[in-house]
């Protein structure tokens, strides 16, 4: 692939989220000087599942498919599990596999955006739903056992390696600890291995891949 230099808007849970992503993406096209534009949260905001559900629901978010050439919507699956979900947004996730869940998370985005707008807009929007969070993405970075597969307790299985090849946790979701854990994700190579151990985020770069070729 040559060296690209498209726009990305990223629309996340998080800012730990954003920095995962914009290393992902600097490193997946080449471009190190990327233009990569952080719509949700903004930086000194906080954010969560809802906002997110909310920005796609928003003027905000068709006015960014002006200003970015492509939007990723990122979230993690499992917030779905909890009491505070309203009827609005629930998805029945019992009994879904990984690839299940992950289409019906995109199902319910496409219906808060709107299918119609969705359908004329499909090719530059990227999904890149974690199941059941982001952080499940870096086990196979520090585990090549059946641990680099799991999507429960991402965290906690982290946090049982970090202290000692990292010299911290990462409960608090602090940006300096991600923006660490981010270099893992600095060559092509490697994106790609991690992924093969992580369905859910094999499909993300499927179709970042795919975006990427649609708007070529």
């Amino acid at each position: 692939m040559s060296h690209i230099n498209y726009s990305f808007g990223i629309i996340s849970e998080g800012n730990t989220d954003q920095i995962i992503l914009r290393q992902i993406l600097t490193t997946w096209t080449k471009n190190p000087y990327l233009r990569v534009n952080q719509l949700q949260p903004k930086p000194d905001e906080s954010g969560g599942w809802s906002q997110v559900f909310k920005y796609c629901q928003s003027s905000e978010f068709k006015d960014a498919l002006i200003q970015n050439d492509l939007i990723i919507i990122q979230i993690d699956t499992d917030f779905m599990s909890g009491d505070s979900v309203g009827k609005e947004y629930k998805i029945d996730l019992k009994d879904l596999n990984v690839k299940e869940t992950v289409k019906a998370f995109r199902e319910k985005i496409v219906e808060l955006i709107g299918a119609d707008f969705y359908e004329e807009y499909s090719d530059r929007i990227i999904f890149a739903i974690a199941v059941n969070e982001i952080e499940c993405w870096l086990l196979p970075v520090y585990f090549s056992d059946k641990k680099a597969k799991k999507y429960v307790n991402c965290i906690d299985t982290l946090n049982q390696v970090l202290p000692q090849k990292e010299g911290f946790y990462i409960d608090a979701k602090d940006d300096i600890y991600y923006r660490k854990l981010a270099k893992n994700f600095r060559k092509k190579k490697d994106i790609e291995k991690y992924a093969k151990r992580q369905e859910s985020f094999d499909l993300f770069l499927e179709n970042l891949q795919f975006a990427i070729e649609a708007v070529a």
